[in-house]
């Protein structure tokens, strides 16, 4: 077994394990209130006794989600049903896991330590490009990355070799019959023609208007969505983050200080340009060393005689202390131009300085707007808090926004008309990004009338707000939106009318009558396509839509509502076959492929059920967070 699975690894199905190690099912929300924290070592799933802990099944959805929300986001919106998937999926691939490894366990399927190894230093990805050794460091890169620990890792490649073995070696020898492949093609082949009827709203026409009892039945029935938000006026204190800074941290006394305090490190000492070739032979060496003295180019001799570093024979500017001891003595003893042979460790180098760059005293003003930049971003999260704390002292010592403002500098901003449905965006521009905040939002409805926030910190500024007015959520009057209740009216009633149509039309055919009569009756014109393939399609139909009408016979009906209430009502027309009875070999041998594979994969499935029949599998789906 060993040995086969020794010249498995070299195999294209190892190379498709290994392309795609890392991918994991992203689930697509956080589950924070999802599942309970209580009970965590509760099972969840249970595959003949091999348990899953609801622990565990929460890790593995908190470990991904951090992946979806670098995406889209903390606010995406994730509904009830798109849970359950995500849940859903998570259990089946919780059950596959523990039905290989059951059926490992059973079949006494054992991958010694030191084969797993042997697969691990084999990973190109995890090896040192410089020796092609193990690379430790790759390897827990990788991990880190992937959210794995190394016994995860380790466990999912035992079950990949077990999937292997159990199943993938077993069904991939399949042949696929010469009969099939035929079918197959000509059904590729086979093209269809369609006569079909378009129903849309936009075409519907109403015979009547809407009555005022409907108008004001409608205003009773759908007042909500016509109820208008509350909104609020605030003055608004908002302090940037380089007023904060000039006021705590940029002031000229400290900005002198570090420059005083670091002047010895920010003092530029004398760097020289220098070119380097290493040699491992002392004779080579002093051959490239006299060649340069005589007055030969530097890096074509470093090419020439194949130094170490031919590709890049120099050192670039460097300072004293960046070279190795004895290196740098004699580095900085060489006048311009005037090569030099030295030994350094266990090799032989030819140096030559090409430019002495002086050293040169720090001069405040020039250092100044760095020196600046240090300080902001060491200091910036301590001035934020002394500024939010003398704030707030401020606001609790019964100051005003303006009496604050004043003291930083600043200006108090109104804005009006603020809801919590939508973002505001006439703002200044100043503050324009932080009143589009969400945490803006809801500090502007966190607090009552005349109240006054507290400090809070938004990624440009430190902002306070104050409610000054409240205009409750209230209903419009009926006159006031009876445009658009009347359009609402419209709409609703021109949906029906299609959906009507579409199902007499439909209910007229399967009754016997013609489409061509079923929709000239009804005023609609009755279409015909060109012959198409099933890989093809038209008025708008899906793929899953043009295969399911491949499968009607002549006289069958089908109706597809599409986006916005729209109908396609088809029915077959003709049927073309254009296959020869001599088709091209490599046409035929494309159709086995696609045959073959589509075949494997539903036998690989199936194989997979059929060994979780040996277990008892249960699932608690209250444990794992559904309602039901």
């Amino acid at each position: 077994m060993i040995s086969k699975l020794a010249k498995a690894q070299e195999s294209w199905f190892f190379k498709i394990i290994f392309a795609g190690v890392a991918v994991s099912f992203i689930s697509l929300f956080g589950v924070t209130g999802y599942i309970s924290s209580a009970s965590q070592n509760q099972t969840v799933v249970n595959v003949g006794g091999l348990k899953t802990s609801q622990s565990a099944f929460s890790y593995r959805l908190n470990k991904e989600v951090s992946a979806i929300r670098n995406i889209a986001g903390d606010d995406f919106d994730l509904t009830e049903e798109m849970q359950n998937a995500v849940a859903e999926n998570i259990l089946k691939q919780i059950i596959d896991e523990s039905v290989l490894d059951k059926s490992m366990m059973k079949n006494n399927i054992h991958f010694p330590k030191a084969f797993i190894q042997q697969i691990l230093f084999s990973r190109p990805e995890f090896q040192n490009p410089l020796n092609g050794q193990f690379n430790p460091e790759a390897f827990r890169r990788f991990l880190s990355t992937s959210g794995m620990s190394e016994d995860d890792y380790v466990a999912m490649i035992r079950r990949l070799l077990a999937r292997k073995l159990l199943i993938t070696d077993l069904v991939e020898p399949i042949n696929v019959p010469s009969t099939l492949v035929n079918a197959i093609n000509k059904m590729d082949n086979q093209r269809k023609s369609f006569k079909y009827v378009l129903i849309s709203p936009e075409n519907v026409k109403i015979e009547r208007q809407i009555t005022d009892d409907e108008v004001m039945q409608y205003y009773t029935d759908f007042g909500e969505q016509f109820m208008i938000a509350e909104k609020r006026d605030v003055n608004v204190l908002y302090v940037p983050n380089d007023v904060i800074l000039k006021k705590y941290v940029l002031t000229d006394d400290l900005v002198k200080e570090y420059f005083e305090s670091n002047k010895k490190d920010l003092d530029q000492p004398e760097k020289r340009n220098v070119m380097q070739m290493v040699f491992l032979n002392k004779e080579t060496a002093e051959d490239a060393y006299n060649q340069v003295k005589s007055g030969a180019d530097f890096i074509e001799t470093a090419v020439k005689l194949n130094a170490e570093n031919a590709n890049e024979p120099t050192l670039g500017v460097v300072e004293y202390d960046e070279l190795a001891e004895g290196l740098a003595d004699k580095t900085f003893e060489l006048e311009v131009n005037t090569p030099e042979l030295i030994e350094v460790a266990d090799s032989w180098q030819v140096i030559m300085v090409k430019e002495i760059v002086p050293a040169k005293e720090a001069n405040f003003e020039e250092l100044k707007p760095e020196i600046e930049r240090i300080l902001s971003e060491e200091n910036l999260y301590d001035a934020l808090r002394d500024a939010r704390a003398e704030i707030d002292d401020a606001t609790n010592a019964g100051q005003t926004l303006d009496e604050i403002a004043k003291n930083f500098g600043t200006e108090v901003i109104e804005i009006k008309g603020i809801s919590e449905e939508t973002l505001i965006d006439n703002a200044p521009e100043k503050i324009a990004n932080i009143v589009k905040s969400l945490d803006f939002n809801e500090n502007v409805f966190s607090y009552g009338l005349d109240e006054i926030s507290s400090a809070e910190e938004f990624d440009e500024g430190i902002a306070v707000i104050s409610v000054k007015n409240i205009i409750d959520a209230h209903m419009p009057e009926v006159e006031e939106i009876r445009d658009e209740i009347i359009k609402l009216w419209t709409a609703q009633e021109k949906n029906a009318i299609a959906k009507e149509t579409a199902e007499n039309i439909v209910i007229d055919i399967e009754d016997g009558s013609d489409i061509n009569d079923a929709a000239k009756a009804r005023n609609l014109e009755t279409y015909r396509s060109e012959p198409i393939s099933r890989n093809e399609t038209f008025a708008g139909l899906s793929a899953s839509d043009i295969s399911d009408l491949f499968l009607a016979e002549l006289g069958n009906v089908k109706i597809y509502e599409k986006q916005g209430n729209n109908f396609v009502i088809a029915v077959l027309s003709e049927t073309i076959d254009y296959v020869s009875n001599e088709a091209d070999e490599q046409s035929l041998s494309e159709v086995e492929a696609r045959a073959r594979n589509s075949m494997v994969s539903d036998m690989i499935e199936n194989m997979l059920k059929s060994y979780a029949n040996d277990f008892k599998i249960e699932v608690d789906y209250r444990r794992a967070g559904f309602s039901e």
